[in-house]
């Protein structure tokens, strides 16, 4: 598995997958970059992490211009042929669409098949995580990556993706559907039996808790909750907003600004990021959950796993009306759906929510329910071990 990550172990996903494929028979390696002092190979959590990939400050800036020009790295097309050749790697499983060109070509030179695992609408995604208007129109220029993401993805032998609405639109821009996987980004079921900080808990004991978990940035739709707050604080007097997790400082302080000229910055509390065993104690504190996301090419077609997280452990959610979002929302029972753009809809929901707390218990029970019968990890993961079985065959033939 190879992934353009520093992120030690890697992220949940990733995690789940390698140990999917090991339970199925089958050896798992990370290659990854590494920070310098780190050391080369070592096992992390029971799965073995290989640095193949270091730069100083100086190349990763150099690296990020040409990269986003020419989509090659000679650093980690020598680091995958020394993988390969070091632990006898029978197929490239690479993670993201920034690195499945280099993929290809190892795979070429190698004999190896290809995975390319989509974890999100990647030149769309270029389009809303960053604000730099020179840079979007340049090195992330959005018709540059979508005719690259085309043209190499006709070359791997497979594809993972994340949700049904992502495999819809490569169908949509050519990609053959035979060779596409969907792979939900669902989690454990045991995640949600995970034990919880009763002094987290207690903190919030008093108090009408909505919550979000996870990064910040223009198309998570924070602003719109910061907007609703207002509107629902009449109504729902105990009413607090806990947002676990950060990135984008210049986001959050606009955020911040937002919420001081609303007045309503007394009802938010900015936890910071938080490590992943806590973030259940948060969930296990609110009354609703939320993903906000506003509606974009990137969001329509990708899905949050903290929507399986806050139903796996038995909470309502309010989603915005994102298809994959709404989708899964609707078919579980498990909450309600605002219109994207619209605060006064959300303070809807929160404010029906906190009065009826039958339809707040009835949408905990049925959305936990659905989960745990449709959307657990083990349950979704079926087509990544049906896949490896099919490749295994092929390595054999």
């Amino acid at each position: 598995m190879m992934m353009k990550w520093k992120i030690p172990p890697p992220n949940v996903r990733a995690q789940n997958e390698a140990r999917t494929l090991m339970t199925a028979g089958h050896k798992t390696f990370f290659l990854i970059e590494g920070r310098p002092g780190e050391a080369r190979e070592e096992a992390m959590n029971g799965l073995q992490v290989v640095r193949g990939v270091r730069m100083g400050r100086l190349r990763e800036i150099l690296h990020r211009y040409t990269f986003n020009f020419t989509y090659r790295d000679p650093l980690w097309a020598k680091a995958i042929d020394r993988f390969v050749r070091e632990h006898s790697i029978d197929v490239l499983h690479v993670n993201d669409l920034p690195l499945v060109r280099e993929a290809v070509l190892a795979g070429k030179r190698l004999g190896l098949p290809v995975v390319a695992d989509l974890h999100e609408n990647y030149p769309a995604g270029l389009q809303v995580w960053y604000t730099n208007r020179l840079k979007k129109a340049t090195i992330y220029e959005h018709g540059r990556w979508a005719r690259y993401e085309r043209e190499a993805l006709r070359d791997v032998d497979a594809i993972v993706v994340v949700i049904e609405e992502a495999r819809d639109r490569l169908v949509g821009i050519g990609i053959r559907a035979e060779k596409i996987s969907v792979v939900p980004n669902t989690v454990p079921a045991q995640s949600g039996d995970v034990p919880v900080d009763p002094g987290i808990v207690g903190r919030y004991r008093d108090r009408f808790v909505v919550s979000y978990i996870g990064g910040f940035a223009p198309h998570r739709g924070l602003d719109t909750v910061i907007r609703a707050l207002p509107l629902a604080r009449e109504q729902v007097p105990n009413l607090k907003l806990v947002l676990v997790g950060g990135g984008n400082e210049g986001y959050r302080r606009r955020l911040e600004a937002l919420a001081r000229e609303l007045r309503c910055d007394d009802l938010v509390e900015w936890t910071g990021w938080k490590p992943q065993e806590a973030i259940w104690s948060y969930i296990e504190a609110s009354a609703v959950c939320l993903v906000p996301h506003a509606r974009n090419p990137h969001t329509d077609t990708t899905i949050p796993n903290k929507i399986f997280q806050y139903m796996m452990r038995g909470k309502p959610v309010i989603v915005s009306d994102c298809p994959p979002l709404a989708r899964i929302a609707r078919d579980t029972g498990g909450g309600l759906v605002f219109r994207w753009d619209d605060p006064a809809g959300l303070a809807g929901g929160i404010v029906e929510l906190y009065k009826n707390d039958g339809l707040r218990r009835e949408m905990a029970e049925t959305g936990r329910a659905s989960v745990l019968d449709r959307y657990t990890w083990e349950k979704t993961s079926g087509p990544l071990v049906e896949l490896y079985r099919r490749l295994a065959t092929m390595r054999k033939a």
